[in-house]
């Protein structure tokens, strides 16, 4: 479980330098990007993966801890909310799968 810990951090730490230059380089608007790619077939098919992967996740983190609205915001929260359900599961899976249906 302690690899799965640096994983889920190192993951982590790697989207917020990402996002960073992103946000430096070119601003906040994301939107126009974001629904302008759906127009090409390979770049939809990443967003449409992406926004069903969230989807999922969401409804997991929900149904595990009913919680999940900051989810959809992407691996900046998801990740964080695994990180800290990792810790909270202190190395039993079982209790990290299934939170308070354990």
């Amino acid at each position: 479980m302690r690899g799965f810990r640096l994983f889920v951090l190192a993951i982590w730490v790697i989207l917020i330098a990402i996002t960073w230059r992103a946000a430096a380089e070119l601003g906040l608007g994301v939107g126009d990007v974001f629904f302008s790619d759906l127009s090409h077939p390979w770049r939809a098919q990443l967003n449409a993966d992406l926004s069903l992967h969230l989807l999922l996740f969401a409804v997991w983190a929900f149904w595990r801890d009913a919680c999940a609205a900051f989810c959809v915001l992407g691996g900046l929260f998801t990740f964080l909310y695994l990180l800290a359900a990792v810790y909270r599961a202190r190395g039993d899976a079982r209790v990290l799968l299934l939170g308070a249906h354990a």
